[in-house]
């Protein structure tokens, strides 16, 4: 039994008159709201923070523009717009995106003092130095070279209840808290939504 031909261009159009007999744009009837009106579908909700399209706003922070960010993660442009906005971190300057400060608090794990500690950090640019710094341990890690660890001498993280946290740098101490670790740090990494 051969599957029947389906005739998109007369479904395209019952999707658009159905939308519009319940008095919707025809952008929302098609699916893809204009950046001012809401979405219809209970699905195209976004979450308050979804790691996929974080990618793409760590793309537009670095130069991507969002529609190269959003072809990289399969995305379409207005969901990518949306997050961009919704999250307060971006705003359109110009026909161009601009980041600006993004002080949504970050959960991280970090070796300091001796531990493995969990820290709650004020903004991007403070989880940015820890994640640096957690990469280059771990890279000291795979490579035994400790000069990966050198530009982060004397330096830490400032959590949100205003205790400082400075690296810990110690060969043996990371070799045993790496042994000892309970779960990787980039399990941890969360940003903290209201």
């Amino acid at each position: 039994m051969a599957a029947r031909k389906r005739n998109y261009k007369a479904e395209y159009e019952r999707r658009v008159a159905h939308g519009r007999a319940q008095g919707l744009s025809r952008s929302q009837a098609r699916g893809h709201p204009r950046h001012h009106e809401p979405h219809v579908a209970p699905i195209a909700k976004a979450r308050p923070w979804d790691p996929q399209l974080e990618e793409g706003l760590k793309g537009v922070r670095e130069g991507e523009t969002l529609s190269e960010a959003a072809r990289r993660l399969h995305v379409a442009p207005e969901r990518l717009r949306s997050y961009l906005t919704r999250t307060g971190v971006a705003r359109k300057e110009h026909s161009r995106w601009r980041i600006g400060p993004d002080a949504r608090q970050r959960e991280m794990l970090i070796f300091s003092r001796g531990h493995e500690v969990r820290v709650i950090l004020p903004d991007y640019e403070s989880a940015h130095r820890a994640g640096r710094y957690m990469g280059a341990v771990a890279e000291f890690l795979r490579t035994n070279d400790a000069s990966m660890l050198e530009e982060f001498a004397g330096q830490g993280v400032t959590d949100t209840k205003g205790v400082s946290h400075p690296f810990e740098l110690g060969e043996n101490t990371l070799y045993r808290l790496a042994e000892t670790q309970t779960e990787p740090f980039q399990a941890v990494y969360r940003i903290l939504v209201a």
